[in-house]
């Protein structure tokens, strides 16, 4: 009964995200600005602004995204000192880090942890986050893009393509 409902999820997910680009035209929300911040970003088609959080929702595959913005937090500094070892005290897995390059020419790096939790039923749901950095020595934009782990095929590239459209003033 458990697999028929997780496949029944990645069904849903797949159709509602299938085919999906990351340009104005296939967005429901062209471009989405962070209130109380001067970050900007495209997010993926269907999904929902949650004001008071900073936060977007994806409500059929439960997948968020969350925007932060540390002022007077280097970004190069704060990157250097996340490690494998301070992100598994944190109680995730370490999968990857990657430097990258914003759609905009700024630097950025993200890290691929995995982590799982727990329905009310009792069902453990496995979850892989990209923690997504960029800024400059005065700020830290900081971005966390969480997906179950079941429809990664379908949402993972989706998600960083849209992390990588951040823009923000320096």
């Amino acid at each position: 009964m458990r697999n028929f409902f997780l496949i029944l999820l990645l069904i849903i997910v797949t159709t509602s995200l299938s085919a999906q680009t990351i340009d104005n035209k296939d967005t429901i929300i062209p471009s989405y600005k962070v209130p109380g911040t001067d970050i900007s970003f495209i997010p993926p088609k269907y999904f929902m602004v949650l004001p008071q959080a900073n936060t977007l929702l994806h409500p059929t595959s439960s997948s968020t995204i969350q925007l932060n913005e540390i002022n007077g937090s280097p970004f190069p500094m704060l990157v250097k000192n996340i490690t494998k070892e301070y992100i598994e005290k944190q109680g995730v897995k370490f999968i990857s880090k990657k430097d990258t390059i914003t759609d905009n020419g700024k630097k950025a790096t993200y890290f691929l942890v995995s982590f799982t939790t727990q329905a009310k039923d009792s069902t453990v749901i496995e979850y892989e986050r990209f923690m997504f950095f960029t800024g400059t020595y005065n700020k830290t934009i900081w971005i966390n893009a969480n997906y179950p782990v079941i429809a990664r095929d379908v949402l993972a590239d989706v998600l960083l393509k849209s992390l990588l459209t951040v823009k923000f003033k320096d």
